[in-house]
């Protein structure tokens, strides 16, 4: 495997015609591996709820065949010959463009989101995590609702299921580490129902409102503010330290829609618990024993898409600028056809 990637790298510094070839090859060989990677999505897609487990939840990622892939692929020797331009100085210098806007506007698009990168199709992006950009439709859903003298109860009882989900933490596609292997699914179990929309008061009847865990934070203390942003409440590291325990300040919850519709809990240790839970989002009910869940959150295939082409896009951008400066220390370009010089 060593011995064609040699090859081919000190073939390409010195003749055009390998290297527009090996430009054309990797265009191909990135094609095949994203049709390989969505056969083998289909072959693992297990279609029994696609609303909650969605096929890019249950796919895993397949960068290391798509390394090996690359590194053992000779391009023929007809596109050798067919594709001889007069510099490569020329021809590497004149892509910097090319490689800038296509690698780093499918990077950057994939990464914050975009209408090339619809939701249902990849999840939610950080970024839609990080500015709250689905809660906030669904508060926006609920006040219409709200409005038309609807309970909250029935105004959180037509939030789509679906619309729910995308409003929790683990369908980011940044919140997993890259280089955790398997499908998102393993790291914290298969996402069964919706059990409601939390609302927690304090014995003063203030709505109390959790502060979300950001993206890449793997722990955050829980705390609980109100609506002006002042802390109410909170689960304290050590209980020396509780002026503001749930048990103190007489902290509840309520849930309305999904299946706990109507359940209230004022047990300090049922509060505490989803009060964690809703650190991260809409509490869901997860089936933790099918795959035996270890609770290490993963990226998504999105989220290795966004890296991998982020990597990509910095290594040949780098390269293009400098086989391009090159040039700048030449008096005479050399000519591409050899027989002809």
């Amino acid at each position: 495997m060593g011995f064609p990637w040699y090859r081919i790298h000190t073939v390409v510094l010195n003749d055009p015609g390998p290297l527009l070839s090996v430009h054309i090859m990797y265009t191909t060989l990135v094609a095949s591996w994203a049709g390989s990677m969505a056969l083998y999505k289909l072959a693992v897609f297990y279609p029994s709820d696609p609303v909650l487990d969605p096929m890019w939840r249950q796919a895993g990622t397949l960068g290391i065949l798509a390394g090996l892939f690359h590194l053992s692929v000779h391009p023929p020797q007809c596109l050798y010959k067919g594709l001889r331009m007069g510099n490569i100085e020329i021809v590497l210098s004149s892509s910097i463009a090319a490689v800038f806007f296509a690698a780093f506007v499918v990077f950057g698009t994939m990464c914050y989101g975009s209408a090339t990168t619809p939701i249902e199709l990849f999840g939610s992006s950080r970024y839609q995590w990080d500015q709250g950009y689905i809660q906030q439709e669904i508060y926006r859903r609920v006040s219409a609702g709200l409005a038309e003298n609807q309970s909250l109860s029935k105004a959180w009882s037509k939030i789509p299921e679906k619309l729910a989900f995308y409003d929790y933490i683990s369908t980011n596609l940044a919140k997993g580490g890259l280089f955790r292997a398997d499908s998102m699914d393993n790291g914290d179990g298969i996402a069964v129902g919706w059990l409601g929309h939390p609302i927690f008061r304090d014995k003063e009847g203030r709505e109390l409102f959790i502060h979300r865990m950001p993206t890449f934070f793997e722990t955050f203390p829980v705390i609980l503010v109100d609506g002006d942003g002042i802390v109410r409440a909170n689960v304290p590291f050590r209980r020396a330290e509780s002026k503001y325990s749930v048990e103190k300040v007489g902290v509840t919850v309520d849930f309305y829609g999904g299946e706990l519709n109507g359940v209230s809990y004022s047990d300090p240790a049922t509060v505490k618990k989803y009060a964690r839970r809703a650190q991260f989002g809409e509490i869901f009910e997860l089936d933790r024993a099918t795959l035996k869940f270890d609770s290490v959150f993963r990226s998504s295939p999105s989220g290795w898409f966004t890296f991998g082409h982020a990597s990509f896009a910095l290594l040949f951008f780098f390269g293009h600028i400098w086989h391009g400066s090159r040039t700048l220390f030449r008096d005479v370009f050399p000519c591409s056809d050899r027989q002809a010089a």
